[in-house]
């Protein structure tokens, strides 16, 4: 197998842990925007380990803080066994409180934004690289495999990140949030193969992912049908999206281990 001419990495839960991180700033995004009678007192242990094992249910900021609500106040087990659950709960959650995903989403923005401004470097400490990430991604530099970061996360979160991570990865080609309306990212990779001249169906472009929505829905392209998909075994999501990956199926699971192999070990 050759290895591909473009390999799209998703950053979250696929090059990084920051889920410290998410619960700091998620807690702080709730006792900030929730409106009274706030569940604020106290920040129990408990509600920072079930929000770390609860991470695959979230895609976008704003749904942080509202799972720390969903915590606080006892919400069932069944609202939160997986996502098309949690998002079938969420406007009730929200509806309830009179809040808003726009309200929310500002307020874990600022907060996040003040305490990089204030203290970058205990912002940086709460994060993690998965073992061999970095290694895997240094010596691919050096190859003729373009390494992209596809990411909801501002650009520069990540380019500081990675640059304390290892100097050289500051040379790692980031596409984070953009402004205004998100923008899917299928629609990023075929950008990425358009540019590159990979042809209709972006062969020789590779995509991992932790989240199995978002490689069902680049499955779904036939402009992306070239592309090979993997999921990040290690990342945010449940044994449940793993089992579901049929053998030989579009999208391949991916163990943590291999990504540090040879790209044309990968496939299986």
């Amino acid at each position: 197998m050759t290895p591909p001419r473009i390999l799209a990495l998703d950053f979250d839960g696929v090059v990084c842990d920051g889920r410290p991180e998410y619960f700091e700033t998620a807690w702080q995004a709730y006792v900030a925007a929730w409106p009274p009678p706030a569940l604020t007192t106290g920040r129990p242990d408990a509600i920072a380990a079930r929000f770390s094992a609860l991470r695959p249910l979230i895609e976008s900021g704003w749904e942080m803080p509202l799972l720390v609500h969903a915590l606080l106040a006892g919400v069932g087990d069944d609202a939160l066994k997986d996502r098309h659950a949690w998002l079938k709960a969420a406007p009730g959650l929200m509806k309830a409180a009179g809040v808003s995903a726009e309200t929310l989403g500002r307020a874990l923005n600022r907060v996040r934004d003040e305490w990089f401004a204030r203290d970058s470097g205990s912002w940086l400490a709460h994060h993690r690289f998965y073992p061999g990430l970095a290694g895997q991604m240094v010596s691919l530099l050096d190859s003729p495999t373009h390494v992209v970061i596809v990411t909801t996360k501002a650009e520069r979160f990540v380019r500081s990140l990675l640059t304390a991570e290892r100097p050289r990865l500051a040379e790692i080609t980031v596409i984070g949030r953009e402004p205004g309306k998100p923008v899917p990212k299928s629609d990023i990779l075929r950008r990425l193969a358009d540019r590159d001249g990979l042809g209709p169906d972006a062969a020789d472009l590779w995509f991992v992912e932790d989240m199995l929505e978002t490689l069902d829905a680049t499955a779904e392209r036939a402009d992306l049908a070239g592309a090979r998909l993997f999921l990040a075994d290690w990342g945010y999501n449940t044994p449940y999206d793993r089992a579901r990956l049929k053998s030989g199926g579009r999208i391949a699971l991916l163990p943590l281990p291999r990504f540090a192999t040879p790209l044309d070990t990968w496939p299986d």
